[in-house]
């Protein structure tokens, strides 16, 4: 019953897609519908996910029968890792909706078209147990910027196609590789992701270690690039400038997580001893993105680029606790990567709101909004505080955990001869977190806050005896808008309040993934000090599973 539910949850968007034609009215009232009964499907779905559990809802079907030698499947299921990730893409599917809905005004049936199909490939990818099905999300998101972007949308279209497709090429080399791997060792050729996990962490593990890290380099080339990681960040803050509002919501909200998404469901578990050897500079790597983010947003004055580079520098964050290899840092970084989706989404959102009502988008040219917008000040001050993470709201769930998962790594059991560079990068990124505060508050206090500054764009005189007409007052948020941004409050608060309740249903399934990659760096040599014979066991370890492989 539930595999049914998930199936029709995934291509409900899709089926949609057929109806959202015609004439604007009808083309963007189909795409709400749609996209909320795919929300009403998978808000069921994560609500009876359970805690603790794992392969939720799974389809499981062989395309070419049971006895072929060849294993492609269509599977799909929910699980501790995807079960978040899909119920956000899900609710940020129909604020892109409501976003759209005046700014769109040409073109009105592809474009849903292309977004509800885009949603289909995206939710597809965070339940996809196959190779084959995990990601078919470029081709809509390349020509939703390239057709209804800004004035540099086919230069920003053609250099996102460019580097995303350019890594996802060398990624798939390297999935073929581990397939094909596991192949020579087992005689089966299989593209399903849960038995390679298990091959491939167990008695499959590709040998030697250069092999892997290998590998690991082709995967790294396009999860790096969709993340995005620097220094393979460029091309992100063009499209986020260049694409409509809706595009930079889905851009931010979902699509850069599946960078991170592949690098926890791929690399963390099928290649551990890699994972373990490169650490420090993977730490190094995604430290140097949160500085370079966020020195870099204080520089900008343009709204929309500011918080694209934002979003390099909480990426990485939600790296930083994925390469940690341990609980806190695994659970912190995924968790930080559905805050970044609420709070950032929201935010291009309301700055997408702010462009319609004055045409710029350049902080110089607004201040003191407050007094004319001042529910839509209120939502950006609120997504604001969440994305700087303040304390009750949750961005502060998000990297407290992830911080405290890198100073138990750094200060309690690095890798021997990696104490000094693993403590230096913790320090580092706590002062990316001052840095993000800084920048952040400054555009709210800038934009929202002081004298008022309104760009002035009166209609010309009609004729010699004709005064200029001033403009219309600028109206605050519709109910429409409101509509689109309340939910992302709602689970902002619940995030902050409750993390438990999200922490414990993905749990079992980082574990699981992270178990791997802890345990080849526990067999490293570790730093031990001289006074004791053996070192006190970490706090925190990630729980490990017990198979058949395994005894």
């Amino acid at each position: 019953m539930m595999g049914a539910w998930l199936v029709a949850t995934v291509f409900l968007p899709l089926a949609g897609s057929v109806l959202a034609g015609g004439p604007r009215a009808r083309a963007r009232q189909s795409a709400l519908i749609t996209t909320l009964f795919t929300l009403a499907l998978a808000a069921l779905l994560v609500a009876a996910y359970p805690a603790g559990g794992d392969a939720f809802a799974l389809v499981d079907v062989s395309w070419l029968g049971p006895h072929s030698p060849l294993d492609i499947r269509f599977s799909l299921a929910l699980d501790g890792l995807g079960v978040w990730l899909f119920g956000l893409t899900a609710l940020l599917m129909v604020v892109a909706v409501l976003v759209s809905w005046d700014a769109i005004d040409q073109g009105h049936a592809a474009y849903y078209r292309l977004l509800l199909i885009l949603e289909t490939g995206m939710l597809g990818v965070f339940v996809a147990r196959d190779i084959i099905l995990f990601e078919f999300t470029l081709v809509p998101l390349f020509f939703i910027i390239g057709i209804w972007g800004s004035e540099e949308r086919r230069h920003a279209a053609i250099k996102f196609f460019l580097f995303t497709m350019a890594g996802g090429v060398l990624t798939f080399v390297g999935l073929l590789a581990l397939v094909f791997w596991n192949y020579s060792e087992t005689g089966r050729l299989t593209f399903s992701i849960p038995e390679l996990t298990v091959g491939l962490a167990g008695p499959y593990r590709v040998e030697p270690v250069w092999l892997q890290v290998l590998i690991f380099a082709a995967l790294f080339a396009g999860f790096a690039i969709k993340v995005p990681l620097f220094p393979l960040h460029t091309w992100l803050p063009l499209a986020h400038v260049q694409a409509p509002t809706a595009g930079s919501v889905i851009l931010a909200g979902v699509l850069l997580k599946v960078g991170t998404y592949g690098f926890v469901r791929f690399a963390v578990p099928m290649l551990p001893d890699a994972v373990a050897l490169l650490m420090p500079a993977l730490l190094w790597l995604s430290v140097a993105g949160i500085l370079y983010g966020a020195l870099v947003a204080l520089a900008q004055s343009d709204m929309k680029r500011l918080i694209a580079y934002s979003s390099v520098s909480h990426l990485g964050f939600c790296m930083l606790g994925v390469f940690a290899l341990n609980r806190l840092g695994m659970q912190g970084g995924v968790l930080q990567m559905v805050n970044h989706g609420l709070s950032t989404g929201g935010l291009f959102a309301v700055v997408g709101m702010l462009y319609e009502r004055y045409h710029t988008r350049q902080i110089d040219d607004l201040g003191g909004l407050a007094r004319r917008t001042p529910r839509l000040a209120a939502f950006f001050v609120f997504l604001t505080l969440s994305s700087i993470g303040l304390p009750g709201l949750n961005g502060f769930a998000g990297e407290f955990l992830v911080l405290l998962g890198m100073f138990q790594r750094a200060w309690g059991d690095p890798p021997s001869g990696t104490a000094i560079s693993l403590r230096l990068v913790s320090i580092l990124a706590t002062f990316g977190v001052v840095l993000g505060a800084w920048y952040m508050l400054q555009l709210v206090q800038r934009v929202f806050f002081g004298p008022l500054r309104e760009p002035v764009h009166e209609s010309g005189p009609q004729s010699a005896d004709e005064k200029p007409r001033p403009q219309p007052a600028v109206r605050d948020l519709s109910l429409r808008e409101t509509a689109a941004l309340a939910p992302l409050v709602v689970f902002i608060v619940w995030i902050g309040l409750w993390p438990g309740f999200f922490l414990d249903r993905m749990a079992p399934t980082l574990d699981r993934l992270t178990a791997r990659s802890a345990d080849a760096l526990d067999r490293t040599e570790r730093t031990v000090p001289t006074a004791r014979a053996e070192p006190s066991p970490p706090l925190f370890t990630a729980q490990r599973t017990t198979d058949d492989h395994d005894r």
